[in-house]
């Protein structure tokens, strides 16, 4: 037997309902869990297959939306005092858990919201496109839309995930778990992609005239990389001054600012931008940072040696509306 999954850690937890929805097999989850083939013949086998079905239970599904379900309680099964806690902390029983048997929360509890949430996109980002067909879109919330829009853009069906991100965009927009700034910017590239740039820049316009559930700033950044993208600086221009002005510790607000720059030359003035939005980065989660890191880098070291955005033969650096889904620094970071 080798280490088993401990269904405490929240991540782990997240990983097994994924396991559970590919896997689709109780007797393969148990012994996933246990980290044993032989899992059947362990003292622990009654206990890894009641965590088992319940994760199968619970796993968010296609054919449900990958909505959560109501689950009908079931007793867990009993352990003996002196036996080793379930719970793998190593201790016996009467020493960890026991004061707590009645209670099926330390041992597997319904996921939080941000688990499911976590879980369903992971498992949707796996699935095939006949699969994702097939899911009843009245059941999915707009998490699970968004996210389903994301698998079928990667496909290249960019009409299906249009269609999809459309009606997630002109919902209520209440769903915690979404980055309406990131979609906003998604949809409008993926406009631009199909060959609909005036319609991108019509959305966009209608976002920052209408506001529901984003600032305006948050627009306003998305115009100037519309504008950036089209190769239009000077129609960038204001909608660099009217996002910085929203929020000047954005790091993405100085790299536009950095392009306006870099675009007219200013090589100094670019290079001082492109700093300033990896300094500020510092203060957001490390995939955040990692990815401004690596969007300023190219750029910082032409307008450090005064070549400008472009290579000669036209080639461009990349498109300025894939912006990272920045949310607001951690706490201690602040």
């Amino acid at each position: 037997m080798g280490s088993p999954k401990d269904l405490n850690q929240p991540e782990m937890y997240v990983s097994a309902l994924v396991r559970a929805a590919q896997l689709n097999n109780v007797e393969a989850l148990t012994r996933w869990l246990a980290d044993d083939e032989q899992a059947e013949a362990g003292p622990f086998y009654k206990w890894f297959r009641y965590f088992a079905e319940r994760l199968m239970a619970m796993a968010p599904s296609p054919e449900h939306g990958f909505a959560a379900r109501p689950i009908r309680p079931v007793a867990p099964p009993k352990i003996g005092r002196n036996d080793i806690c379930p719970c793998g902390s190593g201790k016996k029983f009467k020493q960890c858990h026991l004061e707590s048997e009645q209670s099926v929360a330390w041992k597997i509890g319904s996921p939080t919201p941000m688990m499911r949430a976590m879980a369903a996109s992971q498992i949707i980002q796996g699935l095939d496109l006949d699969v994702l067909d097939a899911v009843p879109l009245d059941r999915c919330s707009p998490l699970v839309l968004a996210e389903m829009a994301a698998a079928y853009q990667k496909e290249g069906e960019l009409d299906t995930a249009l269609t999809l991100l459309k009606r997630m965009l002109d919902g209520d927009r209440e769903d915690p778990f979404l980055l309406i700034d990131y979609w906003i910017a998604r949809y409008a590239e993926w406009l631009v992609d199909a060959g609909l740039q005036d319609e991108g820049e019509r959305f966009l316009l209608d976002e920052y005239k209408n506001l529901r559930k984003i600032e305006g700033w948050q627009v306003a950044q998305k115009l100037a990389a519309f504008h950036i993208d089209q190769g239009n600086l000077e129609g960038a221009e204001s909608w660099v001054d009217i996002a910085m002005e929203g929020k000047p510790d954005n790091p993405f607000n100085h790299y536009l600012r950095g392009l306006l720059r870099h675009g007219g030359e200013q090589w100094d003035e670019a290079a001082a931008s492109y700093e300033q939005a990896q300094a500020l980065s510092s203060g957001f989660r490390e995939q955040e940072q990692a990815y401004m890191a690596e969007l300023v880098a190219e750029s910082l070291e032409r307008a450090r040696n005064r070549q400008p955005l472009m290579e000669e033969s036209g080639e461009e650096e990349g498109e300025v509306m894939e912006q990272p889904p920045l949310t607001e620094p951690d706490e201690e970071n602040r």
